[in-house]
C-alpha cells in the first residue's frame, strides 16, 4: 500500500527543462538508477512518483506547516477524479505518438539516447488533449464542471456524459479543500497547477536539509507547468 502520484499533462519534447527537474528528483531520492531509470520513463506517459504510506503522512504533515491554510482550505468546487478506462480512452498505439518521437527498439541504449534527446516517448495514456468521444487530436472544448476533459464538439461531449462521465464529474462536484485531498486518501483526485505550485513553494524552504522535502519539491515544482497532478 502506498501513493502515487501521475502529473495531468503528458509531457513534450519541448518541455526539457520540466523533465529535467524530475530526473533530477528521481534519481536523488532513488526512484531511478542509471541502468533503469530511462528504461523505466520511456513508458511515462504522465509524470510519476510514488511513496509508501508513512512517507505520505509524513510530507502531507511538512506540507500543512509550510503551505498556507487560505490555499489547504479552500474549496474546489469541482475536482476531478483521474480519467480511467471507464470514463475516458486511452489512445494507445503508433497512431497517437506525437510526431517526432521514436518508436521503443530493442536495443536499451539507443532508447535511452532517445529518452535524452526527446524526453518523453512512448504511448500517451491518456492524451489529454483529444477528444475524449472521438479521439479527435487538439480537441478544444473542455467540461464546464471539471475542467480536466476535452471535446471537438458538443455531440462528443453529450455522448461521453452518458457513457460514464456523469459519473466521475458528480463525484467531483463536492467542494473539496487541498487539505482533504492530501488526508484522504487512494481517491486520485486531481491537484490543480496553482496548489502545486503552492506546495512546491512551501517545500522550497525546507527541501535542502530534508530528503523527503526534496523529492517532492522538484516533483510539485514539475508539474505545477503539466497542469497539476492526480494522487491516488
Amino acid at each position: 500500500m502506498g501513493f502515487e502520484l501521475h502529473s495531468f499533462d503528458a509531457p513534450g519534447a519541448h518541455q526539457e527543462s520540466i523533465i529535467r527537474k524530475y530526473m533530477r528528483a528521481m534519481f536523488q531520492s532513488g526512484d531511478l538508477d542509471s541502468s533503469s531509470g530511462f528504461s523505466f520513463f520511456a513508458f511515462a506517459a504522465n509524470l510519476p512518483t510514488n511513496c509508501n504510506n508513512s512517507q505520505w503522512a509524513e510530507l502531507v504533515r511538512r506540507i500543512e506547516r509550510c503551505v498556507d491554510a487560505d490555499i489547504l482550505d479552500a474549496p474546489v468546487v469541482h475536482r476531478c477524479f483521474k480519467p480511467n478506462e471507464q470514463d475516458y480512452s486511452l489512445f494507445k498505439g503508433e497512431q497517437f505518438r506525437p510526431k517526432g518521437m521514436p518508436a521503443m527498439g530493442p536495443d536499451t541504449a539507443a532508447q535511452a539516447e532517445s529518452v535524452r534527446k526527446i524526453m518523453c516517448i512512448g504511448d500517451i495514456t491518456p492524451d489529454y488533449n483529444r477528444c475524449a468521444a472521438c479521439t479527435k487530436p487538439n480537441a478544444t472544448s473542455r467540461c464546464g464542471k471539471c475542467k480536466v476533459i476535452k471535446y471537438c464538439s458538443r455531440d462528443c461531449q453529450a455522448k461521453h456524459w452518458k457513457s460514464g462521465h456523469k459519473k466521475c464529474c458528480q463525484k467531483a462536484a463536492e467542494n473539496c479543500t487541498l487539505r482533504s485531498v492530501l488526508n484522504g486518501g487512494n481517491d486520485w483526485l486531481h491537484i490543480t497547477a496553482n496548489e502545486c505550485e503552492a506546495i512546491a513553494k512551501g517545500l522550497r524552504s525546507i527541501q535542502q536539509s530534508d530528503p523527503l522535502a526534496r523529492k517532492f519539491f522538484h516533483y510539485f515544482d514539475a508539474v505545477s507547468n503539466l497542469g497539476g497532478c492526480f494522487v491516488g
